[in-house]
């Protein structure tokens, strides 16, 4: 990890601000959320408050890769167009970064909880602290929540992180990302309290074999009488078509008793099958489930890096979630339609949708390389040939004789939303020239539109 030396908020800020110019904007995401400049990955405290969108997220301004953490920050109207805030949250000391977390609103304030992480000759801990804001961009001194030392004995101290709250009638709930050290496994701990700013170790959930070996960035939301966690685990084992990245990302649904420390589970499903997707966390403060992930994943190349373009990372397209046939499926959110535009050849923003019927073959061409679709029992998403310094072959877990297509590009991006949103894959491509769109006869029902930010 890459240490910085330790800059006050007005420094990183003017930082940010002259760094922003000398990014090369080539494949600049138009519609989803991106750094103004150096590297980002997972979405921290995402909530409405103030009658707008805050997203934060974990954010190295002095170079394309991670190193010292800070809370970087966007705000939306409408999450589709993105306006860039300044820098949130910083370390105030040597060898300490701003982890991932959540917030919640609490009397009027915006209560920002994270991980303190501490990193130093072979020392590290990680804690929970909270700030405060009753406007949403500036924070109050942060103070330690949670003592470390009442975990259970099989929890670990190190790997303690991400932590996510909730209101359940009078209680605070903070979920938390975590590892069972006797046996190497991750697990969600869940804290509690009267407030946020004194918090009890309440329950654990796990262990996952889907969380690998240690669990992170916890997010809840009940929705149709379910409860749903989503939730990341660490060198998942490979397990037929599930988990074919470092990390992965699932939805785990069914009934949490809160105060039994008890969850009921009907079933896990691993989120999305693509390279480019982790670290979800749901929007606090919304009636429906929405969540966004990270649109990249560890332990690959990141070509905006390798081309020194000044910016790594971006967020997924915001995803509702819902409930139905003993399953769940996710939905770009209805306000990108506001943004639809007649079809042009040139553009490299589009909402596409077409039925695939077996044998099925859609091309996306550009002059440098190409990304296929196809159908053949399993739905394909194939980009070896995307200039993505990367490249895989992508594939669902469920086989189709024909299922509806919904695609999403956006300049370096690229999310498959099949049957209706029943499965998803999503990854990043770098093609250049204007798109040729070529298919065969087994796609119907072509339909396309420009998106227009």
């Amino acid at each position: 990890m890459m240490v910085i030396k330790m800059k006050s908020l007005s420094e990183i800020i003017d930082y940010v601000e002259l760094q922003k110019k000398k990014v090369n904007n080539q494949y600049r995401l138009k519609y989803h959320m991106m750094p103004p400049v150096g590297w980002m990955n997972d979405p921290n405290g995402l909530i409405y408050f103030g009658g707008k969108y805050h997203l934060f997220y974990q954010y190295n301004p002095y170079n394309t890769l991670p190193g010292t953490m800070l809370w970087g920050h966007s705000t939306s109207k409408d999450l589709i167009r993105f306006r860039d805030e300044p820098v949130a949250i910083v370390p105030t000391e040597e060898h300490t970064s701003i982890f991932s977390g959540g917030a919640i609103e609490i009397k009027g304030e915006l209560n920002a909880i994270y991980t303190l992480h501490y990193e130093h000759e072979g020392i590290k801990k990680e804690e929970v602290y909270l700030t405060k804001s009753k406007d949403g961009i500036n924070f109050s001194e942060p103070a330690c929540v949670f003592d470390n030392k009442t975990l259970p004995e099989n929890i670990s101290r190190m790997d303690f992180r991400d932590p996510f709250p909730v209101q359940v009638d009078e209680t605070y709930y903070v979920l938390l990302g975590g590892k069972d050290i006797t046996l190497n496994k991750g697990v969600i701990v869940v804290l509690k309290g009267d407030s946020l700013d004194h918090l009890e170790y309440a329950f654990t959930l796990g262990p996952f074999y889907e969380l690998g070996d240690m669990g992170e960035c916890p997010s809840y939301f009940k929705a149709n009488d379910k409860d749903i966690i989503i939730v990341s685990g660490c060198h998942v084992q490979n397990r037929d078509n599930d988990f074919r990245n470092i990390n992965s990302s699932v939805f785990i649904v069914g009934n949490l008793d809160f105060k039994q420390g008890k969850m009921s589970i009907d079933f896990i499903k691993e989120i999305d099958k693509g390279d480019a997707f982790y670290a979800p966390q749901f929007i606090n403060g919304i009636r429906e489930p929405i969540m966004i992930g990270w649109m990249e994943m560890w332990g690959k190349e990141y070509p905006t890096h390798e081309m020194n373009h000044n910016w790594t990372g971006a967020f997924s397209i915001p995803r509702r979630l819902m409930i139905q046939d003993k399953d769940i499926y996710q939905i770009p959110v209805e306000s990108l339609k506001a943004y639809h535009k007649e079809y042009k050849s040139s553009t490299h923003c589009l909402d596409m949708s077409f039925d695939l019927y077996y044998k099925g073959k859609l091309e996306i061409n550009g002059t440098n390389g190409k990304v296929v679709l196809s159908l053949e029992d399993y739905f394909y998403l194939d980009t070896t040939q995307a200039n993505n310094k990367n490249g895989y072959i992508r594939r669902t877990n469920h086989t189709y004789s024909s299922c509806h297509v919904r695609l999403l590009l956006d300049v370096s991006s690229i999310e498959v939303f099949i049957a209706n949103g029943k499965e998803t894959i999503s990854s990043r491509i770098y093609l250049n020239g204007d798109y040729t769109i070529v298919s065969n006869e087994a796609i119907r029902n072509l339909q396309m539109k420009e998106v227009g930010v």
